[in-house]
């Protein structure tokens, strides 16, 4: 009996020793998810840009102009309050991350603005069962906010999709945006959403939406935006053309009719 008793212990201890080394072995062998595209987060403005208010001065560019001026309106909102969220994810990618257990990876590191305010970033990623995963970042300012939880999500990981909620307000953190992303590859469409989100405003609900591809909008053009103003319940579409540079507007508010509205490869009116 006292052979048997010290068999079972040789065994145990054994099994204990190699499972112990099994783990060690599998999280050595585990890799940090991939941070997600940039694309997945950011919404490209460079086709409406701040440089193009030179070209529309001239009275035959009210349709590229007004299209202008709405994109510029929620670019300069989105740069405003996106800023150190969009520093932090951008610093993200020049660093290692650390295997925190659980199948959780930390990235933590110091990012410095261009006004010299230092930020200390936590990106915390997890491996989800769903073929996901899902991202945390939490961002402290030196000498100012601490922990500030800025954003979180969820991306594919062959990045076909992403669904983030961003934060606002240091002191008192409240719903921002959501963003949401897409991605169709072999068909070659992509498009990603901003929608408000804050509580209790009239915008609640309101969004900018941004298309690529040849199915991205009919009849030859290849970009698109989207705007809706929820507070007046109106619907902006922007339809152009990535290469030739022509595109057309439709808004009822602004046109008081439901026709598109030109311009061509100079940004000048032209009937459509």
């Amino acid at each position: 009996m006292k052979k048997l008793s010290l068999v079972l212990a040789i065994f145990l201890a054994i099994f204990v020793v190699q499972s112990c080394t099994k783990d060690t072995d599998m999280v050595a062998e585990q890799k940090a998810p991939q941070l997600p595209a940039i694309e997945t987060f950011v919404m490209p403005f460079d086709d409406f840009s701040e440089s193009q208010r030179n070209q529309v001065e001239d009275r035959t560019v009210n349709n590229f102009s007004y299209a202008l001026g709405n994109i510029l309106i929620w670019n300069s909102l989105l740069d405003m309050n996106l800023r150190i969220p969009v520093l932090s994810f951008m610093e993200a990618l020049k660093h290692e991350a650390d295997y925190q257990g659980n199948g959780i990876w930390l990235w933590a590191y110091e990012v410095t603005d261009d006004q010299g305010d230092t930020y200390q970033a936590e990106l915390y990623g997890e491996l989800l069962v769903s073929d996901e995963i899902k991202w945390d970042m939490y961002v402290s300012k030196t000498g100012g906010f601490q922990n500030m939880h800025w954003y979180t999500g969820v991306t594919a990981n062959d990045e076909s999709y992403a669904h983030w909620t961003l934060y606002f307000d240091t002191e008192d953190p409240k719903p921002f945006i959501k963003i949401d992303f897409k991605k169709d590859t072999n068909a070659g469409l992509g498009g990603i959403r901003y929608t408000n989100i804050i509580p209790d405003v009239p915008q609640n609900g309101g969004y900018i939406e941004y298309r690529e591809g040849n199915g991205a909008a009919t009849d030859g053009f290849n970009r698109a935006y989207d705007v809706y103003k929820s507070e007046i319940d109106n619907l902006l579409e922007i339809n152009w053309s990535k290469e030739n540079k022509n595109g057309r507007v439709k808004d009822v508010e602004r046109y008081h009719d439901t026709e598109w509205h030109c311009w061509g490869t100079d940004f000048k009116d032209i009937q459509c």
